[in-house]
Order: C-alpha cells, then sequence, then structure tokens
C-alpha cells in the first residue's frame, strides 16, 4: 500500500517545523552545523511525542532564540530562510511523497547544504 503524503499534509509542516525547532535546540547545546538538518529530523522521528511536549513550552520555531554566537545565528535565519523556499516550492509544484523516508530525504537533500 502506497502512502500519499501531499504537499500541504500536516506530516510535512511537522518536519519541517521539527527540523528547525530541533536544529535550534541542537544549536544551543553547542553541537555542530555537520548533518544538523539529518541529526534534527533522525532525533524528530524517533521521539515525535517528546518533540510535541518540549514544542509547548518553547518559542515559535521562527524565532532564532537565545543563540549568541554569530555563525549558529547566521546559520539558523538561513535554515529559516531555506524551509520557508522550501514550502513555497512544493506549494507551487503540488510536490507528494510515497513515504516519510521519501519525504525525509528530499527535505534532507534541499536543506543539507545550508550555511
Amino acid at each position: 500500500m502506497h502512502l500519499k503524503i501531499k504537499w500541504n499534509d500536516d506530516r510535512v509542516r511537522g518536519a519541517t517545523t521539527a527540523i528547525l525547532f530541533i536544529s535550534r535546540e541542537r544549536l544551543i547545546r553547542g553541537e555542530p552545523l555537520a548533518d544538523m538538518v539529518e541529526a534534527s529530523l533522525a532525533e524528530y522521528r524517533a521521539d515525535t511525542e517528546g518533540y510535541k511536549e518540549r514544542k509547548r513550552t518553547a518559542p515559535d520555531a521562527q524565532d532564532p532564540g537565545p543563540l549568541t554566537k554569530p555563525l549558529h545565528l547566521a546559520y539558523q535565519k538561513n535554515l529559516i530562510a531555506a524551509v520557508d523556499a522550501l514550502t513555497l516550492k512544493l506549494t507551487r509544484t503540488k510536490r507528494q511523497f510515497n513515504s516519510l523516508t521519501e519525504l525525509d530525504n528530499a527535505l534532507v537533500a534541499t536543506l543539507r547544504d545550508v550555511h
């Protein structure tokens, strides 16, 4: 059975929001920028309920929050812009995915080179 995930599905918005939110948390903890998107997505998929609990009390995912290092702040702002552009592109092209793995691979491939 094929799973159809459309561009306007909550799973797409959830994954992109999780990338922004978890990457910000990882930057605050001082984790390296290398493989940030992959690691953030893996963390989200491993514990979606824990992510939802933490997200309830956290600032908006679009807010860079308490990032103090200029490199981390620039990375997060660039990631936010890249996610916004990707979301717009998915909407314009009405992109669909056949699985969560395919969605994750597309997100990683598109957002991996943000600096």
